[in-house]
């Protein structure tokens, strides 16, 4: 993965996941609030954005937070699930 060259105006890294996975990296002026932030874009895209150091890390945390979050969402449907097949 080719990490963009940042500038003073445009500082840090922003990474885009689109809804097969695949990463996108650009230059951006927005940050979007550390590790635990991140923006849902238009498309179905998400990800953040963080100095050019910290990259690694971020991507690691922003994927995660996303398999933690849908691993929550299927317990929600399973408890949904078992409550119409009571009875």
């Amino acid at each position: 993965m080719k990490i963009p060259k940042t500038t003073k105006d445009k500082p840090y890294i922003e990474f885009r996941v689109d809804k097969k996975g695949n990463i996108k990296l650009s230059i951006s002026s927005s940050w979007w609030g550390g590790k635990n932030g991140g923006f849902s874009g238009s498309g179905g895209t998400e990800g953040n954005t963080c100095l050019p150091k910290d990259l690694n890390t971020y991507i690691k945390a922003f994927k995660a937070s996303r398999v933690k979050s849908i691993k929550k969402e299927i317990a929600n449907l399973q408890n949904l699930i078992a409550k119409y097949n009571q009875k």
